[in-house]
């Protein structure tokens, strides 16, 4: 396969973003997430999970309603009565995990670029993009969750446009963060993970304080910091430097939560780029593990 160039996705980045605005049907998907109530899960894996993060928040804080993020396989082993909806996160729409959402007794929605027959579609449009850590593909479809939120594209260009500069070239990162940068957190840990360029610990601030510090006697990591204005990240910011030789800080922006959450979410991924280009490898084009198909098209039962 050939993959698109990982600095070319960045390129394009912006342009991929916008283009998708004018071309999906706004006001249809606006339509379907407004019509949504009571308690529902929201499902996605690998890149898509990230997407899933941020639209349970999304749903949380501007529909007011009961909205949970679970793994696909999840729904095989709980109890989902207490549930009335359900939303598939995937681009393409089919695949295993996608047919296991839809094997519940809820009412069934799907967030995606490709519909399918027999669920309520919600649907966006996006220029391809071929890359093994999805850029656009994770980019695009939270930027369309963030209009859907606020409707303010001035600001999303602005968010677009932010940058991050970095030496690390570690193998191995810590990612310190909680509820309010979640959606950026879960997309360090899966690119950094799915890359192979590194190891990855998430720890949500508070449960780090309950023993967690005991992983810097094992690992010599950098720490990648989501830092805020309150005291306990006045504490991380005096200790941390005692026990990380370098960190990176992503400050806090944007008082709302949800805004603030996909700007972390874009320098993210630029720190990604950062980390990929001091390591001199292309996360676009990862030379796979000869055994990753085996699981990646796995079709069985789970």
């Amino acid at each position: 396969m050939n993959y698109d160039k990982m600095d070319d996705c960045f390129a394009s980045l912006k342009h991929k973003v916008n283009d998708a605005l004018d071309n999906s049907d706004f006001k249809k998907i606006a339509e379907v997430l407004d019509s949504i109530n009571g308690p529902t899960l929201v499902c996605g894996v690998g890149g898509s999970s990230i997407v899933a993060t941020y639209l349970a928040k999304v749903l949380r804080e501007k529909r007011h309603i009961i909205a949970t993020f679970v793994l696909p396989r999840d729904l095989l082993y709980m109890d989902t009565s207490a549930y009335e909806n359900v939303i598939a996160v995937s681009y393409s729409g089919g695949n295993i995990g996608v047919d296991v959402i839809f094997e519940t007794d809820l009412k069934k929605y799907l967030f995606t670029g490709n519909p399918r027959e027999g669920v309520e579609n919600i649907v966006y449009r996006m220029l391809p993009e071929l890359s093994y850590v999805s850029v656009s593909a994770t980019i695009v479809p939270l930027s369309i969750l963030f209009m859907y939120y606020c409707n303010d594209r001035d600001l999303l260009n602005e968010i677009l446009d932010q940058e991050i500069e970095s030496d690390s070239n570690n193998t191995s990162y810590e990612v310190l963060s909680g509820y309010e940068t979640i959606t950026a957190a879960t997309l360090l840990e899966s690119s950094i993970i799915e890359s192979g360029m590194a190891t990855c610990v998430l720890h949500e601030k508070y449960n780090y304080c309950h023993g967690r510090i005991n992983i810097t006697k094992a690992e010599k990591a950098d720490l990648i910091f989501f830092r805020m204005d309150n005291e306990l990240d006045e504490l991380f910011d005096e200790v941390m430097k005692r026990l990380y030789k370098n960190i990176i800080c992503i400050d806090r922006r944007y008082e709302d939560d949800v805004i603030n959450d996909l700007y972390a979410s874009v320098i993210s991924m630029k720190l990604m780029r950062e980390i990929a280009h001091n390591k001199n490898i292309d996360f676009s084009d990862m030379k796979e593990l000869v055994d990753n198909d085996l699981f990646y098209r796995f079709n069985g039962k789970m």
